[in-house]
């Protein structure tokens, strides 16, 4: 099976609306991304900087403890 890679600019993921992140947000996460281990969802072409789709939902899922709701 093939995984689609889909890369996204900064204001497309802060516009989508699947994710919990403002535009600042997102802009302070990239600027730390080498301390913060992003760097691996960030592809920079020029000027303009895209994320992976995949790796960063891979990222986000690896930050901190998963919440127990008590369900």
């Amino acid at each position: 099976m093939d995984i689609v890679k889909e890369y996204k600019t900064v204001s497309q993921i802060a516009s989508c609306g699947r994710y919990p992140f403002t535009l600042g947000q997102l802009r302070n996460l990239l600027l730390e991304r080498s301390k913060n281990g992003l760097s691996a969802a960030v592809r920079k072409i020029g000027k303009r900087i895209y994320i992976r789709t995949d790796l960063f939902e891979n990222w986000i899922e690896s930050q901190g403890e998963p919440m127990d709701f008590g369900t």
